[in-house]
């Protein structure tokens, strides 16, 4: 009973600490972006003080800023959907996880008598190098040697029933398919940028946009220092979300802010070695 409260105690612990990290995180990106605007409104002041000011307000210049606009938010919705993709990935590695340990751990129903408790340790530890190598913590190479050694010990535990159980080994080998097909489509989004010609665009578009701002003509400095303030802190916001999220699972990075939550994927596998440990392995 000890052991399980100590368990939650930490556990909240980690949550409540998790999400202080990740609002220091939000807070530091929008006053960077604060900064960048700030430094955006002085050049205009500079600007205009100097009598730079050599662009006129017209409607091709609104269709100019309406495209960027535009643009960005193309670019959002498609990371955006990514992204909610991406937030599966973690439940389903612990859902494959759990659902592979539950069906060794009744192999000793089928086959009195085997033993399977290293079997499941070894799911347990596979689990624990999972959430490693998704908090970037290890390689790829490492994860997929991990990945190697729990398919021979699946095996291995398939084996020692000696009757007809091919539901059941065609269960573990279904299980063992799936975490490799997600851990292959986790390196595939953060190998993979999304679209990187339109990613070109937007930042060309955005600092053109910015440029056309600064050397707007303008009657009232105040005015066109307030509409320059608005429209760059919105733009440059989106454009550090877009980047951001275009790689959810990218937490070692202290520039992310956004990333896929890992809770359920990492309580499954503390439930595993809790389990385990509590049959003596």
């Amino acid at each position: 009973m000890r052991r399980i409260l100590l368990s939650k105690t930490a556990a909240k612990f980690k949550y409540r600490t998790g999400r202080q990290f990740e609002r220091k995180r939000r807070i530091r990106a929008v006053l960077d972006v604060a900064f960048q605007v700030v430094m955006l409104c002085c050049l205009k002041v500079v600007i205009h003080e100097l009598g730079f000011e050599l662009i006129g307000a017209s409607q091709l210049f609104s269709a100019t800023v309406a495209s960027t606009v535009f643009l960005l938010g193309f670019l959002l919705t498609g990371v955006l959907a990514d992204f909610k993709e991406a937030e599966k990935i973690p439940s389903g590695l612990a859902a494959s996880l759990e659902s592979l340990s539950l069906e060794v751990l009744a192999i000793p129903v089928y086959q009195p008598g085997v033993q399977v408790e290293k079997h499941a340790m070894e799911i347990a530890c596979f689990g624990s190098s999972l959430v490693c190598w998704l908090r970037d913590g290890s390689s790829y190479l490492d994860l997929m040697s991990d990945y190697r050694k729990l398919h021979q010990c699946v095996v291995h535990a398939a084996s020692l029933f000696k009757g007809d159980v091919s539901s059941l080994r065609g269960r573990l080998m279904l299980d063992m398919d799936q975490i490799l097909g997600i851990v292959k489509r986790v390196k595939v989004i953060r190998d993979t940028s999304f679209v990187p010609l339109a990613y070109w665009m937007a930042y060309f578009g955005t600092a053109l946009m910015l440029c056309g701002l600064v050397f707007a003509k303008s009657e009232s400095l105040f005015d066109s220092v307030f509409f320059i303030a608005i429209i760059a802190f919105l733009v440059l916001l989106v454009l550090r979300l877009i980047a951001d999220i275009d790689n959810p699972f990218a937490s070692s990075d202290p520039r992310s802010v956004e990333n896929v939550s890992l809770d359920v994927l990492e309580d499954t596998v503390s439930d595993l070695q809790a389990s385990c440990l509590g049959r003596g392995v």
